[in-house]
């Protein structure tokens, strides 16, 4: 089974992580993990979500809004 991820104070990510995980999101997608500086197997790391993966986002407005929302 897919595990979940709850990423809490979300509004207050760096919009750089926001927009990593959104590859996630999209249909088929991954998230490539090609700036780890070492290869594994002589490959740059691929990760693809299991169908069950899920993300929560949880924010405190009073910290503002997300600066990117993730699909």
């Amino acid at each position: 089974m897919g595990d979940w991820l709850l990423i809490d104070g979300a509004n207050k990510c760096q919009p750089s992580v926001l927009d990593r995980l959104n590859s996630l999101m999209e249909p088929n997608g991954c998230l490539v993990l090609s700036e780890r500086g070492a290869l594994a197997n002589n490959e740059i790391q691929v990760v693809k979500p299991h169908p069950q993966f899920r993300i929560f986002l949880a924010m405190d407005p009073v910290y503002g809004e997300v600066s990117r929302y993730v699909l």
